[in-house]
């Protein structure tokens, strides 16, 4: 049997939860579909955000989601585009032109220019409240 899977979430190990949470919501738009309380000596809680429900879709049975976790008290590492493991996220905008407006209006911290994409349009990478590399992409 042939398995074709689609992506359900990626977890993002933040300091501040709540804060990284309220950033998503506020600069991306994405919502809590689920979340859990504290559990000692944790004192964060853990969250599934993601996009709106729409069109009769289950938010947490979509998928495209994000686990935001608490984070240990490992420091972080420097890291580039193109260092081993997990680079970046990209989140595709129907309008590239509005998206890259608000994102200005939000004040994010852009990590260079609007570049083509590879396969044709354009993206923009910024980096999230801390620090994690994320890009709009629009497809052509």
């Amino acid at each position: 049997m042939l398995i074709t899977p689609h992506l359900d979430h990626f977890a993002l190990a933040a300091a501040d939860t709540d804060a990284m949470v309220a950033w998503y919501g506020k600069v991306l738009g994405l919502v809590v579909h689920a979340q859990t309380n504290p559990t000692p000596p944790q004192t964060q809680k853990a969250y599934l955000i993601g996009p709106p429900i729409t069109h009769g879709h289950s938010g947490i049975r979509h998928g495209s989601m994000i686990e935001v976790m608490p984070c240990n008290n490992t420091s972080r590492h420097h890291r580039s585009n193109t260092d081993p493991g997990l680079s970046h996220i990209a989140f595709y905008v129907p309008d590239f032109d509005a998206a890259l407006d608000h994102l200005k209006s939000c004040n994010v911290k852009f990590l260079g220019d609007v570049v083509e994409a590879l396969g044709g349009g354009r993206l923009v990478s910024f980096a999230d409240c801390e620090a994690n590399m994320i890009q709009i992409v629009e497809r052509k």
